[in-house]
């Protein structure tokens, strides 16, 4: 008996000195703090879909003013691209150091101070000097942190978290593009960056501070199981379906990764080409007012919502494989139908097509990252993934920018990167779940 209140006590104490999540009020403990972070993450993805699907509408008002042409607009992101490929590794070495708190509220600040700066350029030096600033503060408050944090927090509900995470960047180019087109008529482009810059920092300073690692350090478990559901859950499971943690040096020597890695570069090279030169392309080439060309987008982005719902349900029942391979395809045949796009008709035709595959791509990417190499390593090992794709898109928005100049038309480069796509996608399909790592006390059991 003594034994057993001594034990007793000594959980009692332990429970005591264990941290807790942060209380959200009127919720209390009856929701698992999972969603809290799916939440924030929600947040964090409408403000920063919102400043990087809204870059495409600056450039007719810079053009104006300013005489740049095509390619030089297009600059900042072959730039920023170039700096996301040399930071990538460092910030998910970060990531796993030292969480998604310290991050975001670090890049929130920076890309704040980004768009202000972006609003007060007067000169070329200056505008890509506030978009290599915006870049950095995007990789700190970015899709890799939120995508790490909420597969940290899930595990058999993963892709569903990171769909309705990423309904936010839907919802940006539904609400936040649309209204950044609205202030740059009626008050300036000046003063909407300025503005975004201040809102980010209203919004996104108190957000991130809710943000945490991992459930097992506040007593939680991953999707919010409890230590016995999770038992006889683990018990059951096929071994198929069993998280293994790969170090990023047994990610690296998987084809696996380097499928993946060359499947999304590829990918992103048409998703980059199509964002930048979306609305140039649409009001020069196509003939559609610039209302049109926005609302062409809203189409896209209103397409994108449920495709990224049903990505979500199918992601954790399908293998991902073969949905990110679907997903590249149906974004290949859009971008193809805009390269060829002479009406309106067409336009929106591209852009539902868009909006499917761009739906079901970024959710089930991320959590394919979470299945195939577990959580132990996931921010460096996501960060590797993402640099050494994005060489092969740094390029692609000048060349495209340079092409059109010389041609006066995006034609011949739409239609060269949707072939381009389909490429891609054939390595996506190819990218199967990775074996299991063998390490060396693995092998002397085996032994």
């Amino acid at each position: 008996m003594a034994l057993s209140d001594g034990a007793e006590t000594e959980d009692l104490t332990r429970e005591a000195e264990q941290p807790r999540v942060p209380r959200i009020p009127w919720i209390g403990d009856k929701l698992f703090y999972g969603w809290v972070v799916v939440f924030v993450g929600a947040a964090t993805q409408f403000l920063q879909g919102t400043i990087n699907q809204g870059f495409t509408t600056y450039l007719g008002p810079l053009q104006r003013d300013f005489g740049w042409s095509r390619a030089v607009l297009a600059g900042p992101r072959s730039i920023t691209s170039v700096q996301n490929s040399i930071f990538g590794p460092v910030e998910g070495y970060l990531m796993d150091r030292f969480g998604p708190r310290i991050m975001s509220v670090t890049g929130v600040f920076i890309m704040g101070l980004g768009l202000i700066l972006f609003g007060l350029t007067n000169s070329l030096w200056m505008y890509y000097l506030a978009n290599v600033v915006i870049a950095l503060g995007t990789g700190f408050y970015g899709m890799l942190v939120m995508s790490v944090a909420v597969n940290n927090w899930f595990r058999r509900r993963r892709t569903i978290a990171q769909s309705l995470m990423l309904l936010g960047w839907s919802m940006a180019g539904v609400v936040g593009v649309p209204a950044v087109v609205l202030v740059q008529a009626a008050f300036g482009w000046e003063v909407s960056a300025i503005g975004s810059g201040l809102i980010i920092w209203a919004v996104g300073i108190p957000t991130s501070m809710l943000l945490r690692t991992k459930p097992e350090p506040y007593g939680l478990l991953p999707d919010g199981d409890s230590k016995t559901a999770d038992a006889t859950v683990a018990a059951g499971r096929n071994p198929v379906d069993t998280e293994h943690d790969f170090t990023l040096r047994e990610a690296v020597r998987t084809r696996t990764f380097w499928f993946i890695s060359v499947g999304s570069a590829i990918g992103n090279l048409g998703m980059g080409t199509a964002q930048v030169h979306l609305f140039l392309h649409l009001e020069q080439g196509v003939g559609l007012e610039r209302t049109t060309a926005a609302l062409v987008w809203t189409v896209a982005s209103l397409a994108n919502m449920p495709a990224r719902l049903i990505a979500g349900f199918l992601g954790d029942r399908l293998p991902k494989n073969h949905l990110m391979g679907f997903a590249i395809t149906m974004m290949a045949i859009s971008v193809l139908v805009l390269g060829v796009a002479t009406t309106a008709r067409m336009a929106f035709v591209y852009s539902v097509l868009y909006g499917i595959g761009w739906g079901v791509r970024t959710p089930v990417m991320n959590a394919m990252q979470g299945e195939y190499f577990g959580r132990t390593s996931l921010g460096v090992i996501s960060g590797w993934l993402q640099s050494l794709s994005l060489p092969l898109t740094i390029a692609a928005p000048v060349l495209a920018g340079y092409v059109a100049d010389v041609q006066d038309s995006y034609r011949t480069t739409f239609i060269a990167v949707a072939i381009l796509m389909m490429a891609g996608a054939a390595l996506m399909f190819m990218a199967v779940r990775p074996a299991p790592p063998k390490r060396p006390e693995q092998r002397s059991t085996a032994a």
